[in-house]
């Protein structure tokens, strides 16, 4: 008989649904060698054990022939701070079957919900009025399933919303006239999510569709130099021949452990880009991250900086330089800087992206863009400030709204006395569309760890030709396993596909979302199903 026991000071007990292990304790698989069989030499028993995290990938496994082993300890495994609390399942396969929970608490989370207030003062120091006052604030970009941005609530009501093709987005404010020593305060407060998606990491070495062709613009204007980024660099495309013939996936799994390995972290005092990190070996966040972006666009993967905000260890947040590289239709974000693990593919879901795309250099990307009546002769006083608290409640399943007043602390600050008149819901946050119709033929049940087909009708419902990715994703307690599958659908069209569900660790009950979206993470099409797995 094999146990399953928690390790804590080197003292174990039996492992139960309800135990929490924490940093520090381990796993431990053991048994009595009189109660095991494999104390019998002419028996040759295996044991096939994985161990699956809260978004499905397999973090560890090992294989053991049991008659060779005759050991009272089979399996360890400790649990480390680069763990996601959550929880994991022991699967043991072979000649002896059973499948234990793991509860794992840890300071990293898959799932974050934040309070984001971001506020301008404006004021207008000249003795004289200024006319038509225009200004762009600066909102987070909706990337679903990664960054959400589920509300938003503002002291004026904006009249208009502003977007680029990058998917950056602002909210524009327009006043007639700022009169002498007049002050504004414009401040605006997002209900956002952040959560860490797995990727089908266990398929990166298969060859992957070729898509340029679907993604012309994409491809031209995202393998380009740009400031900061030096991809045409001799130095640079000698690093990138080495992954030539590797996936888009395994290229940038490469791209971070050369980073990891051969640039060490040094705060700057300026920002100075990919060729002064490959030169000194050195640098901070955005070298790490110009870097990164310039060997993925010279091994021709589409890559692009992002701006990010990141809580601290002390709690505080500060700026910080990320990317995004393009595979399969899609834009993802990952953090070169701070990528520890590989299996995960992804940023630390403890950051909210405030902006894509170069925002080094003379960019027009800025947090506040502003205009006004013969600007190069008045003066225009502009402050920003920004506060983002921690929504610690649980999220299971739909999310739930809170009361914002009993939660926020905004005494002594700028947003001490705003008034939220505003709640601005037809700013279209979620870029949900009607056009794309998705239906989809599912069974109730299916095999754990086997693929299967489903049939999946697509609607296309707009008199255009529409590109996208069909994201598949696994979904337990918000937390998402994707599969991306890029699409072209014709104008008017309706495309039914066999669609290969991948093989899932999941076990009992998962929903499927089925999401038809555009390359900067914006919703076109969406269905679901349940199915329980078995």
């Amino acid at each position: 008989m094999i146990e399953i026991f928690h390790v804590r000071h080197n003292k174990s007990r039996i492992l139960t649904p309800q135990t929490v292990l924490e940093v520090g304790d381990s796993i431990l698989l053991a048994g009595k060698e009189e109660q095991l069989p494999f104390v019998q030499a002419n028996q040759k028993l295996r044991v096939h054990i994985l161990l699956i995290s809260p978004v499905g990938t397999i973090i560890d496994s090992d294989q053991l022939r049991l008659d060779e082993t005759g050991l009272r300890h089979i399996y360890r495994f400790p649990i480390t701070p680069d763990l996601f609390s959550g929880t994991y399942f022991l699967q043991i396969d072979g000649d002896f079957k059973r499948i234990a929970k793991v509860n794992v608490k840890t300071k990293k989370q898959l799932i974050y919900r934040w309070i984001f207030t971001y506020g301008v003062n404006i004021a207008n120091p000249n003795n004289h009025p200024i006319n038509d006052f225009t200004i762009d604030i600066m909102i987070p970009p909706n990337i679903s399933p990664i960054q959400q941005i589920t509300k938003i609530d503002c002291n004026f009501h904006p009249s208009k919303l502003i977007s680029d093709k990058e998917g950056n987005r602002w909210m524009r404010f327009y006043y007639a006239q700022l009169n002498p020593n007049e002050k504004i305060t414009i401040a605006y407060r997002a209900l956002i999510i952040t959560r860490l998606v797995s990727y089908d990491v266990t398929r990166i070495k298969t060859k992957e569709r070729d898509i340029e062709h679907l993604y012309p613009d994409t491809y031209h204007h995202y393998t380009k130099d740009e400031p900061f980024i030096d991809s045409s660099n001799k130095e640079i495309i000698n690093i990138a021949r080495k992954v030539s013939n590797f996936s888009a996936l395994s290229k940038v799994i490469a791209f971070l452990k050369f980073l990891r390995e051969n640039i060490q972290y040094l705060p700057q005092s300026g920002d100075f880009g990919a060729m002064y990190a490959l030169e000194n070996r050195y640098g901070d966040c955005t070298e790490f991250a110009s870097l990164f972006v310039s060997l993925c666009r010279a091994a021709n993967v589409p890559a692009r900086l992002t701006t990010s905000t990141i809580q601290t260890q002390n709690g505080e947040w500060q700026q910080h330089a990320q990317a995004e590289f393009f595979a399969s239709g899609i834009w993802i974000p990952i953090d070169p800087t701070l990528q520890e693990d590989i299996r995960y593919l992804l940023r630390n879901p403890g950051s909210i992206i405030l902006q894509r795309g170069n925002t080094l250099g003379e960019s027009p990307i800025r947090q506040i863009r502003y205009f006004y009546e013969n600007i190069s002769n008045n003066k225009v006083t502009i402050n920003t400030y920004s506060d983002i608290q921690n929504d610690k409640g649980k999220i299971v399943g739909k999310m739930k709204e809170i009361s914002l007043e009993s939660e926020l602390k905004t005494k002594g600050t700028l947003f001490e006395n705003i008034s939220w008149k505003h709640s601005i819901p037809n700013l279209d946050l979620e870029h949900q569309t009607n056009n794309i119709e998705i239906r989809v033929t599912a069974p109730e049940t299916a095999p754990v760890h086997k693929p299967f087909n489903i049939p999946v009708h697509l609607y296309n419902r707009s008199n255009e030709e529409v590109t996208g990715t069909l994201r598949i994703s696994f979904v337990r307690g918000g937390i998402y396993t994707s599969h991306l599958l890029p699409l072209q659908l014709e104008k008017n069209s309706h495309d039914p596909i066999m669609v290969e569900i991948p093989a899932s660790n999941f076990l009992g009950k998962a929903l499927i979302e089925f999401i038809f979206q555009d390359e900067n993470g914006g919703k076109l099409g969406y269905e679901q199903r349940k199915i329980h797995f078995q």
